[in-house]
């Protein structure tokens, strides 16, 4: 058997940024574990398989390269990116269509700029949800390896989901963000006990005085010890700081990605009742994987 794979860096239109994603089109009947071999094989931290869908345009299932991933904003932004770029779907300056998922049957929005080339991308989330959580701020810190006074301990101590939870954690400027190197092993048990998939780290101390914040995500218990750019947690994290009165605007940038050289930026709109994340993406190469585990 092969499989044909397409490489999309997905929130960034270069070459070398955002976070890149792998994309199978018209997949073939796969096992879970023959999937998350691609994952692997690829180097990305998931993989998007597009199927048949009786609810929706495409049934999407995401796959990192060691579990099933319920939502992915980064590989929705390049499934849904590499469907427009191979001519799979066309038509119009902004195309409408659903992707049935783990959480639900989402739409995403393909736009396209004055010349027909693809702008952007923007998938919806699922309804934010918020749960209040006991936190031990030291331990975090520990995990962290950092002091616990560069840990903002004013906010309020919950977990947030646009489809996936995680857990929001301030740090008081760029330069504690950009040096942290943190203990995997601890996220990773400090995540199963709180039932999130990752740390997100923010600091409002930003490159871009248009960017609302500048973030860090941690996500060790996927297999991905820090995912350069990320799309579910961006989402979820700035509607955890509007409904906490935190911040005031709804269409925000966050930023991600530059500390690890991979610099990327994700537009999120907040409506009354629905997320929306996305952002530009990029071509980088395909290739057919013959040997599927």
């Amino acid at each position: 058997m092969k499989v044909k794979v397409i490489k999309i860096n997905a929130f960034s239109d270069s070459i070398y940024g955002g976070n890149p994603s792998g994309v199978v089109i018209n997949s073939p009947v796969l096992t879970d574990g023959q999937m998350k071999y691609i994952s692997k094989t690829m180097q990305v931290s998931e993989t998007g398989f597009i199927f048949p869908s009786k609810k929706a345009d495409y049934k999407v299932r995401f796959f990192s390269p060691k579990v099933e991933v319920s939502l992915c904003g980064h590989a929705t932004i390049a499934t849904f990116f590499a469907l427009a770029l191979t001519g799979a779907v066309s038509g119009g300056n902004n195309i409408s269509l659903t992707q049935e998922t783990k959480v639900g049957v989402l739409p995403v929005n393909i736009c396209f700029n004055d010349y027909g080339e693809i702008d952007r991308v923007m998938m919806t989330q699922v309804k934010p949800r918020l749960k209040n959580i006991y936190l031990d701020i030291s331990k975090l810190a520990d995990s962290l390896n950092i002091s616990s006074d560069v840990i903002n301990d004013s906010y309020p101590k919950q977990i947030v989901s646009t489809g996936l939870f995680t857990l929001p954690l301030c740090i008081d400027s760029f330069d504690t963000l950009s040096d942290i190197e943190p203990d995997f092993e601890k996220i990773k048990k400090i995540c199963k006990k709180l039932n999130v998939g990752s740390f997100h780290l923010f600091t409002f101390d930003t490159i871009d005085s248009k960017s609302i914040y500048h973030a860090r995500n941690f996500a060790p218990l996927y297999g991905v010890n820090e995912d350069p750019v990320t799309g579910t947690a961006n989402g979820a994290v700035c509607s955890y700081l509007l409904k906490n009165n935190i911040i005031e605007e709804c269409n925000l940038i966050c930023e991600q990605g530059d500390i690890i050289k991979r610099p990327g930026r994700v537009f999120v709109e907040i409506g009354k009742t629905d997320v929306k994340v996305g952002g530009r993406a990029r071509f980088v190469e395909e290739r057919e994987i013959y040997q599927i585990l």
